[in-house]
């Protein structure tokens, strides 16, 4: 696979650039677009235009019927809604554009599920836990200043050898940072640890914490991968290509749909042709894509974040779900505020898939 080199902003002690190139495997698409209807939406965001971008999943430990969908409203800070898509809760803390979550984080000696985001108002990584009742609480130790420019894109990692909890932010030029998370008097701060940059600008971005690695998007050239662990190096392997059949410029949100024992998909958001790459997660080959259509439920047009998850969610969702930002929300004609859609992932299994 094609491999490529990006310049080095800030290099941690002991980091050594490797210099190597590969040529990327042929694709092999087909030239089929699978349309699909949504099976749920949410109640779109409190602000009007260019608003709802990034969604993530918190998937409740006591009751998982009670898990929550936690969208960015760009303009005003984060939204948390019901599988239902009901809105439980708003939190107005700034510009966030993009919102991840991971759990077993240890604070004040208990495990809990850190949310963060990149505030572009402050040009900050907000960070937040996830309460029992799905309510999120700011807990950062201070404001965590980004050097880049301006925050866009933000994913977070948790690695499998050291149990460590690590976010990877995006800037508008390009420029890629990954601090590492940690306790500090009962709060959570972060520190710097690597810094390096694609050639344009990127935002999508995903970490297989299995397999140790981290998926970021260039919008208008491909989707690469690179070695998460922060001492590794920042030589990156294209997985996929804008000029690929099926693909299309901008390349905006991917995730990562995890099959159990390493196997499962990564999903990319092809902005520029409205529809969704699905690649498989071991080989990283192109498998097939899909596209949402208007039904009972209006479909998405210029998708910015998307997310998915695959527990068991029960009788409606038991093989998960696939969360999509719609950028344009109409209904009956008239333009709405932007809103997320919800997706039973056995229709995408079984159509697209063709499980």
């Amino acid at each position: 696979m094609m491999k490529h080199i990006f310049k080095i902003l800030i290099v941690c002690a002991g980091f050594v650039a490797c210099k190597k190139e590969k040529k990327a495997a042929p694709q092999t698409p087909t030239s089929t677009i699978i349309a699909l209807t949504a099976d749920a939406e949410t109640t779109p965001v409190t602000s009007f235009d260019d608003a709802a971008d990034d969604p993530c999943v918190w998937i409740n430990p006591i009751d998982i019927s009670k898990s929550t969908i936690i969208g960015t409203n760009k303009k005003e800070g984060l939204e948390v809604y019901s599988l239902e898509g009901e809105r439980l809760y708003s939190y107005k803390i700034g510009r966030v554009n993009n919102v991840d979550i991971r759990d077993g984080f240890t604070l004040n000696g208990t495990k809990v599920s850190v949310v963060t985001a990149s505030n572009r108002t402050t040009n900050t990584i907000s960070v937040l836990i996830v309460k029992p009742t799905g309510e999120l609480e700011e807990v950062a130790a201070r404001p965590i200043k980004s050097n880049l420019n301006e925050v866009y894109g933000l994913g977070m990692y948790k690695s499998a050898k050291t149990n460590k909890i690590y976010v990877f932010i995006v800037g508008k030029e390009g420029g890629i940072e990954q601090w590492e998370l940690f306790e500090s008097n009962s709060k959570i701060d972060a520190t710097l640890v690597r810094s390096f940059a694609l050639k344009s600008q990127g935002e999508g971005i995903v970490a297989d914490d299995f397999y140790g690695k981290v998926y970021i998007g260039e919008e208008d050239t491909a989707l690469w991968k690179f070695d998460a662990e922060p001492e590794a190096s920042i030589e990156a392997t294209q997985v996929i290509s804008t000029r690929d059949k099926n693909m299309t410029s901008d390349f905006e949100g991917v995730t990562l749909y995890d099959a159990g024992n390493g196997k499962g998909y990564l999903i990319l958001s092809s902005q520029g042709n409205n529809s969704y790459a699905i690649i498989d997660r071991i080989t990283n080959k192109y498998i097939n894509s899909f596209s949402l259509k208007d039904g009972l439920i209006d479909g998405t047009y210029d998708t910015d974040g998307i997310d998915v998850s695959s527990k068991n969610f029960g009788s409606k969702y038991p093989k998960g779900i696939f969360i999509a930002q719609d950028g344009a929300n109409t209904q009956n004609k008239d333009s709405l505020q932007q809103n997320f859609k919800i997706v039973d992932w056995r229709k995408i299994s079984q159509k697209v898939l063709l499980d």
